[in-house]
């Protein structure tokens, strides 16, 4: 959001002469663009996966990420109750291009290490990875069968 200010003052001196001095100041806040590791924070919605996948786009559910400073939860809810949850760590690395989104599942069955891509832009936020652990794609484009593509919405209430 972007804040004006407009300050005008103007001098009148009768006495002497008429002197009439007009100064305009307008000083605009701009709104510097927060780094990913700031804007990333808060929950995000799955507007849409290039895949069909009952676990994400089943009848009445809907699919919810909220990212910490590093961690994050990841949720699946159908009916307004929780039908599978998954919770890590992730790092993003916002000067590389792509952009590097690495995550760390952990659970009974120890650490599973997903190599991603990911575009942040306001409040969408898209993300790409490989099937099985696989290397990380090289972006978006390219067309590959064991790739998945999420994009997601903010959530409205989510800072």
């Amino acid at each position: 959001m972007r804040f004006f200010w407009l300050c005008t003052a103007v001098l009148a001196l009768t006495t002497g002469g008429n002197l009439l001095v007009a100064a305009e100041v307008n000083t605009e806040k701009k709104n510097e663009a927060k780094p990913d590791s700031e804007a990333i924070i808060g929950t995000w919605v799955l507007e849409s996966s290039d895949r069909t996948s009952d676990v994400l786009q089943g009848d009445g559910q809907s699919v919810e990420v909220t990212f910490g400073e590093t961690s994050f939860q990841f949720v699946v809810l159908k009916d307004g109750g929780k039908v599978l949850e998954i919770s890590g760590t992730y790092v993003i690395d916002d000067k590389q291009t792509p952009k590097i989104f690495d995550v760390t599942l952990t659970g009974d069955g120890g650490a599973n290490m997903i190599y991603a891509i990911y575009e942040l832009d306001g409040d969408k936020f898209r993300t790409r990875f490989r099937d099985n652990n696989g290397p990380r794609p090289a972006d978006f484009e390219s067309p590959a069968s064991d790739c998945q593509t999420l994009s997601y919405k903010r959530k409205v209430d989510s800072p």
